[in-house]
């Protein structure tokens, strides 16, 4: 009987395909959690208005771990090589949406939060936010189901609320410790596809 041998063109076609399928997936899941194209709430008897800048997946070893979106209440005027600094450093409120794909523990959660923190920081700044980091993570205490909802807004006083499942679960107000958070998502170290957070404002460019 023949043996079938493998070649390395053979093989680089098989793991392109199982990262095509992987992908497709993920678009999948995206499309299904259909993020709101506008988003409005009040804060300080003013009502803000909030515009879908993009959304993208979070992914770990293959799996999706949470979809989400990025809102902005004044958009970058000029998009260019730093629309990402430029984002975080807009004094308009901004929001990330998220949708879990799947359960995590509340302990995973923070390690992964915390590991991103510290991906888009320098020692002495995360030196600087470690009280702040604490009380976040105090506030990420409950384990997380599938499409359980996480919400994190960045207001124009400068406070970082979050909101777990429709309850507000922690408001801390310190400019650093926020502008690191959002680098999680939107930093040089971005844990996601950054590019794809600011989708919308590309297209529309």
């Amino acid at each position: 009987m023949a043996q079938k041998i493998i070649t390395h063109n053979n093989l680089t076609f098989i793991l392109k395909s199982i990262i095509l399928c992987f992908s497709l997936i993920s678009s999948s899941h995206a499309s299904n959690n259909n993020f709101s194209k506008n988003i409005n709430f009040t804060y300080n008897n003013k009502q803000l208005d909030l515009s879908l800048t993009g959304e993208t997946i979070r992914q770990k070893f293959f799996l999706d771990i949470y979809s989400m979106a990025h809102y902005v209440e004044q958009k970058p005027t000029i998009l260019d090589n730093n629309i990402y600094n430029d984002i975080l450093l807009s004094s308009g409120a901004k929001q990330i949406s998220m949708i879990f794909l799947r359960g995590l523990s509340s302990d995973q959660i923070q390690k992964s939060l915390i590991e991103g923190i510290k991906l888009n920081s320098t020692q002495d700044e995360y030196l600087k936010i470690q009280p702040q980091v604490k009380e976040f993570m105090q506030a990420i205490y409950k384990d997380v189901e599938q499409n359980d909802s996480f919400i994190i807004r960045w207001l124009p006083d400068g406070t970082l609320v979050s909101v777990f499942k429709g309850k507000q679960v922690c408001a801390i107000k310190n400019a650093l410790f926020a502008k690191t958070l959002w680098s999680i998502w939107l930093g040089d170290q971005s844990i996601v596809n950054r590019e794809a957070l600011i989708g919308q404002l590309l297209t529309s460019s």
